[in-house]
């Protein structure tokens, strides 16, 4: 599933985190904030979800991006 996917089931004003998989742990979220504050060209959108987890009210995305994907 793509985080675009899961931004259109969401409700605009929920809270989304988004950590990429490949960064460093220091650099791993790369987004928090409202669904609405993900605009549609960017590339946050085309990434693909390794694992989702809700806590509170916010939705934790743990996301790969496509042309990076390492074989487990």
């Amino acid at each position: 599933m793509k985080v675009s996917q899961l931004a259109h089931a969401m409700d605009k004003d929920d809270v989304i985190v988004i950590d990429d998989y490949e960064a460093p742990i220091d650099k791993m979220t790369i987004y928090e904030g409202p669904v609405k504050g993900i605009s549609r060209d960017n590339p946050i959108n085309k990434m693909h979800i390794e694992s989702i987890c809700a806590h509170g009210s916010r939705i934790f995305v743990l996301a790969v991006n496509p042309r990076e994907r390492v074989k487990r």
